[in-house]
């Protein structure tokens, strides 16, 4: 049975396909979500979603943080981010992730902790994205 699957980010709809299943990373760990599913709404981690279509092979992307929503056979996650590996720029990420430790090291005797916690997530979401990168793209 296959269900809807639908991932929108603010600038565009990343995905719109029948899946088999879906497996990606929550907030309290990875979750997989298949058919007959109970409904759910959940927060969604940085990391890699891996999803199989009803025609062809696993797939993945990297996803932002977000939500996610189940309603009987319907999937929608809404996420700041959602890209295929190659669409994922290694040095604009490892140039990403250079300014924000620097910011951090040199002002952060000037910086509000909402400012600091915001870079720290801004890093924490760079990093995860290149490792996925890496280990798509070795």
């Amino acid at each position: 049975m296959a269900m809807q699957f639908k991932i929108i980010t603010p600038l565009r709809t990343a995905l719109e396909t029948e899946v088999l299943g879906i497996l990606l990373p929550g907030t309290e760990g990875e979750m997989e979500i298949l058919p007959g599913h109970a409904d759910l709404i959940s927060s969604v981690a940085n990391g890699e979603l891996i999803y199989r279509p009803t025609a062809g092979e696993r797939k993945s992307l990297f996803v932002g943080g977000g939500f996610l929503q189940v309603e009987s056979d319907r999937i929608l996650l809404v996420t700041d981010t959602a890209l295929e590996s190659g669409e994922i720029n290694t040095d604009s990420v490892e140039e990403a992730i250079a300014r924000a430790k620097e910011t951090i090291k040199n002002s952060a005797s000037v910086m509000s902790r909402e400012e600091i916690t915001y870079l720290e997530a801004v890093l924490a979401k760079q990093m995860a994205m290149l490792d996925y990168r890496k280990k798509r793209h070795p």
